[in-house]
């Protein structure tokens, strides 16, 4: 058939797909239109589409047929095949239901569902031995701590889930229940890991200042583990192929691993982490279920931490550890690793940057504004289109950058580093006006004095984009650039506890980092965050992102923009579409009674 007529109206890797499908095997117009929504929806971060919620509309120019007449069409069609009919014949699509899947994201979702409803359930670890080891580890704390409630859910079950916000204890708690691991069971084999390098580097900072804290013995001292790795390098991700090195026929060698940041984690890297970790083995997952989901589909972090909850059996099982308010009986196998930490401890309570953080996370966009509006010393708010603000911004960021040339002056790593990190801008889009891109020329050429003339200077940021295992470069990683004292410029990486030089002429696909997305700066915080707001509202600017990027400020945080912009992102929750909360649940009673 030829091509429809709505077809310009979706992205470039839509048009291919539907390309490609009319041209295999007629096609009714509606079923080429279900295809490309289920590829416009992963596009956007869902796993899969609901048809129930397009059945009868009018989108993309045209009428959609009633759900039945809908559903029939497409198994009629051959685009997609029915869940449990012709398993062994391949279409580009599955119908689940009333959910139409790519055909990878529907094996993505079921296997990982298989996997974690095959590990759930409690670990070996006898709650009458726990307890006095969490006396220890938390003296003077009653039992109904928060993070000694989450420790214990940890060290209870095979899989567990911490979500919490900013200054909420995750590493703390992780802290001790290694800690209490290592004492109950001396010989596991943990790893550490982070969907990104600097996400790791900054675990093994954090755990480091935690375990100075603990008062461990010499040995447990010595066996906690003290580095930390991306989980593409972990699983052995090669440049080559899509299979990593690790998988279930050739497990990671560990008993235990810890997943940082594991909100950024997407459905298919979940997928192949559970294939990859032995059966027996523990996994422990940190992370704030409110921040942004991961670029691509999926927000599997988020699902889980929905989960909490206990079942009577597992209530009982904690109950002899700590004390705990138990609510209703969870609905599935996982809810009793699920630990929520809700209290604060970098947010005082009259900390602005923590007030907004709570007022937007709610969505409630007149108390932030108000807030912003108030005067409050570690807020601010430059309201309006760029135009009316590019040169107070240049000007306010001006005192920063200057202290960061007087660093790379003096061609000492670390001072570039540490001046490096104390402020940074974040867009809210990548392109545009307001744009990640255009504000990096900007601040190059303005504040960095850069006239486009040399490749490479002494200060240039930069954040590697793609992988590359040979170097040991991450996707996320931040680069400085500083002379070598030989006339020739080396750029410096953070890399545990110290840094590493590699020629500019080496790196793989990178951009500059002067500023950066509020998707690139998750697992980092800095002392300053200045906010940059398109001037017209955009879907990508949502709840979760606002909150993501105020919550990387330690001590201030600056939005630019306009106020009615930011009121309709903090209005604008999101919810990425998946099966995977319905597959992993099922009646409480049937988990009550194992």
């Amino acid at each position: 058939m030829s091509r429809p007529a709505w077809l310009p109206q979706t992205r470039p890797l839509t048009r291919q797909l539907i390309g490609w499908l009319a041209s295999c095997r007629p096609c009714a117009e509606t079923s080429l239109a279900a295809a490309a929504l289920a590829l416009e929806a992963s596009l956007d971060g869902h796993v899969c589409l609901r048809l129930d919620q397009y059945a009868g509309r009018r989108v993309l120019g045209l009428t959609l047929p009633p759900l039945a007449t809908w559903r029939a069409d497409l198994l009629a069609d051959g685009v997609c095949r029915g869940v449990g009919t012709d398993e062994d014949a391949y279409t580009p699509l599955v119908l689940d239901g009333d959910r139409l899947y790519l055909t990878r994201l529907w094996w993505d979702e079921t296997r990982l569902v298989r996997e974690l409803r095959e590990r759930a359930g409690p670990s070996n670890i006898a709650p009458q031995k726990l307890k006095p080891v969490l006396d220890r580890l938390f003296p003077g704390r009653p039992d109904h701590d928060g993070q000694r409630v989450a420790a214990a859910t940890a060290l209870l079950n095979r899989i567990a889930v911490i979500s919490g916000g900013p200054g909420t204890g995750k590493t703390s708690t992780v802290a001790r229940v290694l800690a209490a691991l290592l004492e109950l069971e001396p010989d596991s084999r943990i790893g550490l890991a982070a969907p990104t390098g600097k996400a790791a580097a900054r675990m093994v900072e954090a755990l480091r200042g935690a375990r100075a804290g603990l008062a461990l013995d010499l040995v447990t001292a010595a066996a906690m583990p003290d580095s930390a790795t991306t989980l593409h390098r972990l699983l052995g991700f090669r440049p080559d192929s899509a299979t990593p090195r690790h998988h279930r026929e050739q497990p990671l060698a560990l008993d235990a691993l810890v997943v940082d940041e594991a909100s950024m984690v997407d459905l298919a890297m979940f997928a192949h982490l559970l294939d990859a970790l032995p059966s027996k083995s523990r996994l422990i997952l940190l992370g704030d279920r409110d921040q942004l989901a991961s670029v691509e589909p999926g927000a599997v972090f988020a699902e889980l931490s929905e989960l909490a909850g206990h079942s009577p059996t597992g209530a009982r099982r904690l109950s002899r550890v700590c004390t705990i308010e138990t609510g209703p009986a969870a609905c599935s196998p996982l809810s009793d690793g699920v630990a929520l930490l809700r209290d604060s401890y970098r947010f005082h309570a009259d900390s602005g940057v923590g007030a907004l953080a709570r007022h937007a996370n709610s969505g409630d966009a007149a108390a932030a504004l108000a807030l912003l509006q108030g005067g409050h010393p570690d807020l601010a708010l430059q309201a309006g289109d760029a135009a009316s603000w590019w040169h107070a911004l240049l000007a306010r960021l001006r005192p920063a950058f200057e202290t960061y040339r007087a660093a790379v002056a003096t061609t000492d790593p670390a001072s570039a580093f540490a001046a490096f990190q104390r402020l940074r801008v974040l867009c809210a889009l990548r392109d545009g006006p307001t744009g990640v891109a255009a504000i990096n020329r900007l601040f190059a050429a303005r504040l960095m004095g850069h006239d486009g003339r040399r490749p490479h200077y002494p200060g240039e940021a930069l954040i590697i984009r793609r992988n590359d295992p040979t170097l040991g470069l991450w996707n996320g990683d931040i680069g400085l650039t500083l002379a070598d004292g030989e006339g020739g410029l080396r750029v410096w990486f953070e890399r545990d506890g110290g840094f590493r030089a590699l020629s500019p002429y080496r790196l793989p696909q990178y951009e500059p980092a002067y500023a950066m997305t509020v998707h690139q700066s998750q697992g980092s915080e800095f002392d300053e965050v200045l906010l940059i707001l398109p001037d017209e509202d955009s879907p990508v600017l949502t709840r979760s992102l606002i909150y993501t990027a105020i919550t990387r400020a330690r001590r201030r945080a600056e939005i630019w923009g306009r106020p009615d912009v930011l009121a309709r992102g903090i209005e604008r929750g999101t919810r990425r579409v998946s099966g995977l909360g319905e597959r992993l649940s099922f009646d409480p009673a049937t988990y009550s009674s194992n």
